[in-house]
Parts: structure tokens; sequence; C-alpha cells
């Protein structure tokens, strides 16, 4: 498992209950997240950085780690209680038959096609008899594969698809080594205003989700609802104060290369992101989300991603989202603290 050796741990201290006339202990909950997924890393940021944890009655200790599939091996193994992953690895998480459920969405991202801007390609189309590179088993590889078929190409005869990781592609890019790319955000907006590629097609239907593990939720009657109420709160205060938000994205190495416009700009294609109050931001799945989001687990059997049939319907449960996004309560960002 690789992880980032920077972790961001909560502070402990004491959460009253609403009435105030009582408090109780703090529960530890482990959190897993990547540090350059925009609406995921402010988040993230915003729960390591605030006392939104403490006011719900948590005390949270938060992992960095490089990518997906480290976070999915940190759950696996029970380093984590809560991991924040995309669809398309959550799918190969639940296909392992892990103690863990999807207990929320949490965003939605762009991602793209694009050709380098040393090349001619102008359309999908256009990479007939060409090669493009990008990470199998990412949330971009679906969408990317469609894309090539919406244009009237075969993947794997019209166009070769070929597996390579981000840091790679990146490096590839910048070197001329590759004509064509599938790529999120917000690396398809850095890649863009550097003048290194042009967008041919972009979905901006990727979704994050929570995954918990089972342990976790069942430890206490009101686990998933208080982490759940937390993370709303953290994605208002988050939207409420971008500039901050976005500030703290770029603490991590891997961001430092991003510039604050350019990280609001790639993640305003999430809705929350310009979210007023609570009611704006949404923990479960419409229908369609969901209906979409059991085609993916649909295409990750069918290209072999996962060996079985990965058990989304079994393993999602949005008893605590739907009733957290049908409640009400009072939460002002103005009052959350900071901590030093």
């Amino acid at each position: 498992m690789q992880k980032h050796v920077i972790k961001f741990i909560g502070a402990l201290a004491t959460w009253a209950v609403a009435t105030g006339a009582m408090a109780q202990d703090l529960k530890p909950v482990r959190i897993g997240w990547q540090p350059t997924t925009t609406v995921e890393a402010q988040i993230a940021h915003t729960l390591a950085k605030t006392d939104i944890l403490e006011r719900n009655g948590l005390k949270g200790e938060l992992t960095m780690f490089s990518y997906g599939p480290a976070v999915n091996e940190a759950l696996i193994s029970g380093a984590i209680d809560v991991g924040f992953i995309g669809d398309m690895p959550s799918i190969s998480l639940l296909a392992t038959g892990a103690p863990i459920t999807i207990v929320a969405r949490q965003s939605v991202f762009r991602g793209s096609i694009l050709a380098s801007t040393k090349t001619d390609i102008k359309t999908v189309a256009d990479l007939k008899g060409k090669k493009i590179y990008g990470p199998y088993g990412s949330s971009i590889y679906r969408s990317a594969l469609n894309m090539i078929k919406d244009a009237g190409l075969q993947p794997g005869r019209d166009v070769e698809v070929v597996n390579m990781g981000f840091a790679d592609l990146s490096d590839a890019l910048k070197a001329g080594r590759i004509d064509a790319l599938f790529v999120w955000d917000p690396w398809i907006e850095l890649f863009v205003t550097e003048g290194l590629a042009r967008e041919l097609k972009a979905d901006t239907s990727l979704t994050m989700v929570v995954a918990m593990r089972d342990a976790f939720a069942k430890s206490s009657p009101d686990a998933v609802e208080r982490f759940l109420k937390a993370h709303k709160e953290a994605s208002l205060f988050a939207a409420a104060n971008r500039t901050l938000a976005n500030e703290w994205f770029r603490q991590p190495e891997a961001a430092r290369r991003l510039a604050p416009q350019l990280i609001d700009v790639a993640t305003a294609y999430d809705p929350a992101w310009k979210a007023e109050k609570l009611a704006d931001i949404r923990l479960a799945f419409s229908p369609a989300e969901f209906e979409r989001y059991k085609d993916v687990a649909r295409f990750a059997q069918e290209l072999k991603i996962t060996t079985t049939l990965s058990p989304v319907e079994a393993k999602t449960d949005l008893t605590s989202a739907r009733r957290l996004d049908a409640a009400g309560w009072a939460f002002d960002p103005k009052s959350v603290k900071v901590k030093p």
C-alpha cells in the first residue's frame, strides 16, 4: 500500500449534545482521501482543519493517499474506516467482497479525452488509426471508451487504447510522446491552460463516493449519520469559503503547481460548489445516478476489470444519506472554527 507520509490529525475535543448540557467522548474515525480530486480534497481539508468533526462528536484522523487503489487497500486492510474514492475504483472494491458499504455520493467531476496541441487532432473521430493513453480501471476509462464508440470508432480496432498511469501521462504529454489521452480534472484544466492539450470531449458525470467499513457503521447506532452530517457541513463550509478551501487544496506537494483560479474552475463542474445552504448539497444518489453506477459495475465485469458483477445494489445503503438530505438543521459556516 502506498500512502503519503503527511497525516492530518483532528484535535481531541469535547462534543456537547444539542442541549449543550451533556458531553460525550469523541468517536475516532480514520479517513482516507486523495490530494488532487476536486471537491473531495476540499472536503477532506475542511474536515482536517476545522472543528466540524468535533462538533459532530467525532475525532478525525485523515490520511492522504496518492490515488484511489491505495485508499481501497487501506479500507480492505482495516487501516481506515472511511474512504473517498471514484465510482470505478469503488466498483472494484465492492467486487472483492470486503466488508464495506457505499453510504453516500460525494461529488461529480469532469473527465475528458484530450489531444496534444502538437497534433492536428481536433475531434474524437480523428483518433482513427492512433493510440490513446490513460489509466485502465479509472473513473474516466469507461467514459473514454464510450466517447470513442460514439464517434463511430471501435476501441482496440480503430483506436489502440494503451494503459498508462497518471504520472507517466503527464510527462509523456509534455515530452510530445503521446498524441491523445484520457484524464480528469484538475489536470484537464491545467493541460489546456498550459497549452499542452485541447479538449475533444468531456463527461461531467464522473462520481466520487463515500465508502465505509461495515464495522465502523455498526460501532454505534448513529455512526453513519454523524459522519455524513459532518461531511455535508464540510461541503457547505468549503463552498462558502472557496478561496480558503482552494488554498488548502494547493498545500500537498502533488497540487502545488495548480493555481487557485484553475482549481476553482475545475471544481465548479460540481453544482454543490455553488451551494448556499445545506439543502443545496445532496448525499444520496438520484435514481438516474444510481442506474449509471450499476452500469459502471456491468462495464467493469464485461471488460474483466472485476471477475464478477460488483454487488453495488446489495452494498449501497443510502438510508442515512436520504434522511439527512430530507432533514434540516441549523448550521452556519461562519460559526466554524479553523484550527491554528
